[in-house]
């Protein structure tokens, strides 16, 4: 990767967040750690959360606050948003991405 200088030193941060999104969407494995170890501790911690919620009845389950989140107006929309966020940046990001480095732009 070649580093930017400025009078300042080094590249900004928004600069560096521009070229990370903007350069080519390599999806082959790096020699980096894989992510699949933290998808399985994210679904793991969901499912021990949801049985201990199902089983205890001490507290609701995630589905249940969601749902109850969502009722308020405000609080709905805030919900609803992050959520649209999150399935954006997952799936659609993805598809843009693809396309605008086939384009070459």
């Amino acid at each position: 990767m070649v580093v930017k200088k400025l009078k300042s030193g080094t590249e900004f941060r928004l600069q560096k967040l521009s070229d990370a999104l903007g350069s080519p969407l390599t999806l082959e494995k790096s020699e980096a750690t894989s992510g699949l170890i933290g998808w399985c501790g994210l679904a793991l911690v969901i499912i021990v959360y949801d049985v201990y919620a199902i089983k205890s009845k001490k507290i609701e389950t995630l589905t249940r606050s969601f749902w109850r989140m969502t009722e308020n107006k405000i609080s709905g929309s805030i919900f609803t948003g992050a959520w649209l966020g999150l399935t954006f940046h997952l799936l659609i990001e993805k598809l843009i991405r693809k396309n605008l480095s086939y384009k070459g732009v």
